[in-house]
């Protein structure tokens, strides 16, 4: 009866991936769903290892690769994540896959399959050099959402976004055709995500890309006022502080 350990942050993502497993083998047992790198440390430090862990890569708090410089792994892990940047194949040598969302489930069954066969060996301890190595690198920042609307899933490319909205904690995807989307990501995780040279929060509500701005007005106290396109109904007056640190964006930026 293998155990399974899942380490993502998205509720809907945890449902689909049990579901999936389930419909794979019935004898596997959830071990714990746990949603940050901070709380999946304690709990592998504290608790007997599963037999596979399935861990998505981009947690609200960090990498989950932070995770391998506190703990021990010893068990089969499969990385899971909408970031095909990522691609490590050379984590499959060393007992570890790597599997895209949306999951296939063919996919999902053959990475289950292989980690089965690993389980009473463990994994090779290589395995630590090769995340570390991959924390060395340049960050990778996300390029393109694939996004589920009514009956299909749209694929929408970073350089289509104009800004991200908040609004009555609901998300939206704004795009330069000013068609709109709703999606799972808090705008704390999306500024994470994004390229900050092309990217910049300019509020709690707002992520504004830079080929959305369409004009820039000097006010009082040194605050910014911006126009958008596709235009906001209400107008985006910016804080001292942040118009400050929006001019040497603007200045800096080599786009």
């Amino acid at each position: 009866m293998p155990t399974v350990l899942i380490i993502e942050d998205e509720l809907p993502n945890i449902q689909r991936l049990e579901k999936m497993l389930g419909l794979l083998d019935s004898s596997i047992t959830i071990a714990a769903r746990l949603q940050t790198v901070g709380d999946s440390i304690k709990w592998l430090q504290t608790n007997e290892q599963p037999d596979i862990i399935f861990m998505d890569i981009r947690l609200t708090d960090g990498l989950s690769f932070e995770i391998f410089n506190h703990v021990e792994i010893r068990v089969p892990v499969i990385f899971i994540t909408a970031y095909d940047e990522y691609a490590l194949r050379a984590f499959e040598v060393n007992g570890v896959d790597y599997l895209l969302k949306p999951l296939d489930a063919e996919k999902l069954e053959k990475s289950v399959q292989r980690a089965k066969m690993l389980m009473p060996h463990g994994v090779d301890a290589s395995i630590l050099q090769l995340v570390q190595r991959m924390q060395t690198k340049d960050p990778v920042y996300r390029s393109r959402f694939l996004i589920n609307y009514r009956d299909k899933y749209i694929l929408v490319q970073a350089g289509e976004i104009a800004y991200f909205k908040s609004e009555h904690k609901t998300t939206y995807l704004v795009m330069n055709n000013s068609q709109r989307y709703v999606i799972d990501q808090p705008l704390e995780v999306l500024e994470k995500e994004m390229d900050p040279q092309v990217f910049f929060r300019v509020s709690r509500q707002l992520i504004i890309s830079l080929k959305s701005i369409h004009k820039i007005y000097q006010s009082f106290n040194g605050q910014l006022k911006i126009e958008l396109t596709p235009a906001l109904d209400e107008g985006i007056m910016i804080s001292r502080d942040r118009s400050n640190q929006l001019k040497k964006w603007l200045a800096e930026s080599d786009l």
